[in-house]
């Protein structure tokens, strides 16, 4: 596959070749080592796609799984946490960690709170990834929840978002995102938001 596009969010991409140019390269690196063909193993049963080999998701996102952690980037696993519908606990449930959390709840049987989780492709030194072929409404999770969440939290420095271009999209079920479209939503909310530095990559075969 190939990098196609890349759109700087708050100076993501100028931050990384500052501070981590052979990362950048890394990423690259990693693009260019899938196969896609590979990967065009799933038979549309849309009526506009109907019988014809489209791209899997599942086995895109199994390619780059198995070339970032060649790599060493950190696959992150599920990571709980409880959620509350009191803001004033979820203020509270926010300064503590999983244990805490269970502790808290054990101390509070009355209250209502609900387990969640999240997690993130990958991430290394303070570089996290997401790999998004999935619905379009996940990159704007990514972007504005994992992404936003961690930056704001100092977890990470810059995240980067990862998908196809149209003319992949167009090879795909309905549904995934595309890099032009995220690219105007990103301009279209303005010059500081979202508030993290950011790198929204287009791929294509």
């Amino acid at each position: 596959m190939k990098l196609t596009k890349y759109y700087s969010h708050l100076n993501g991409y100028e931050w990384i070749q500052h501070h981590q140019p052979l990362l950048w390269q890394e990423i690259v690196d990693v693009i260019e080592s899938v196969d896609a063909s590979k990967c065009k193993t799933k038979v549309g049963k849309e009526k506009t796609n109907h019988g014809k080999l489209l791209y899997s998701p599942s086995d895109l996102n199994k390619e780059f799984d198995k070339k970032f952690v060649t790599k060493n980037w950190h696959k992150q696993g599920q990571v709980n946490f409880y959620c509350s519908d009191d803001p004033e606990i979820n203020t509270k449930l926010l300064r503590m960690d999983f244990n805490e959390q269970k502790l808290f709840k054990q101390d509070n049987p009355q209250l209502n709170l609900v387990l969640s989780n999240n997690s993130k492709d990958f991430d290394k030194e303070r570089i996290a990834i997401e790999v998004q072929f999935g619905k379009y409404a996940f990159v704007q999770f990514d972007i504005f929840i994992k992404h936003a969440s961690d930056y704001m939290n100092n977890v990470i420095d810059v995240g980067i978002e990862i998908v196809p271009m149209k003319s992949m999209e167009s090879e795909m079920s309905s549904g995934p995102p595309y890099f032009e479209k995220h690219l105007h939503e990103m301009q279209r909310q303005g010059r500081i938001f979202p508030p993290v530095p950011l790198v929204l990559i287009g791929i294509e075969p």
